[in-house]
């Protein structure tokens, strides 16, 4: 084989070669929309809970009851952060506190809705020669809602003798994420925060905002309406000093002052 035929051969084999690729991808076992739903709903009910009356007290924090919920190293950190910003002592030893807080979760999950106008997908059984195995979703309106719902609450009490010092009512709340198809064009998506609506993930396209050229209208005169006459100011009166002193008379034009009798 001769040295031009090996250069050409070379460059064949490289792009071949230079067109492949793989790239890998992988998702999390749970989704960040659902933490991010969970987390949201954490802050919100752990920050609504006053623990003022118990500033500057030693306190144990007890978590026992808490160490199975969803994001239980979140729920106790945050837990824990809102106790030491607002004047608690948060000691390691129960026998060194005065006070021991106690924590617990009624609710640290999620929800799930939907609603479709179309046809759903369709199973049609058993398989016959040339008909598809099942028929695709149909849609005309279709929504899907995921709630993430948080209720917490705290109570104290006094380390040796037990009595209740302290509690809190538990405080609920919840964070919605919606995701929205019309006519099959979607999804239109709000992630449970205050954020703009985003379309598949991204923010919505925005349009070139064009800049109009400004415009000057012309002022026309019309011809069959005449000028305006000039308007002269009359001559004021004098002063009533200068008429009572009698110095000054008044004439209309042409006239003399009729004489009353």
């Amino acid at each position: 084989m001769n040295q031009p035929t090996q250069i050409v051969s070379l460059v064949l084999l490289a792009v071949c070669l230079g067109g492949c690729g793989t790239t890998r991808w992988s998702d999390t076992p749970r989704t960040a929309t659902e933490q991010r739903l969970i987390s949201n709903a954490i802050d919100e009910s752990v920050n609504s809970i006053d623990v003022s009356p118990l500033a500057h007290q030693k306190v144990f924090f007890d978590t026992s009851n808490i160490d199975d919920s969803v994001q239980q190293k979140y729920l106790i950190s945050s837990l824990k952060y809102h106790l030491l910003r607002n004047g608690c002592y948060v000691l390691e030893k129960k026998e060194d506190a005065d006070y021991v807080v106690e924590a617990r979760a009624g609710v640290i999950g999620t929800d799930h809705h939907d609603l479709l106008i179309g046809i759903p997908e369709s199973s049609l059984g058993a398989g016959i020669p040339g008909m598809p195995a099942s028929l695709p979703e149909m849609a005309l309106y279709k929504k899907t809602n995921q709630l993430g719902e948080a209720k917490i609450g705290l109570f104290a009490y006094h380390r040796t003798d037990g009595n209740l010092v302290w509690s809190s009512d538990t405080k609920i709340s919840n964070k919605l994420a919606k995701s929205v198809w019309a006519m099959g064009i979607g999804p239109m998506q709000r992630d449970g925060t205050d954020g703009p609506i985003r379309w598949a993930g991204e923010a919505p396209p925005q349009l070139p905002k064009l800049a109009m050229p400004a415009l000057s209208v012309p002022q026309f005169a019309r011809k069959d309406q005449p000028e305006t006459p000039e308007y002269e100011m009359p001559e004021l009166a004098p002063p009533p000093s200068e008429l009572d002193s009698g110095k000054v008379s008044i004439q209309p034009a042409g006239n003399e002052i009729p004489v009353l009798k």
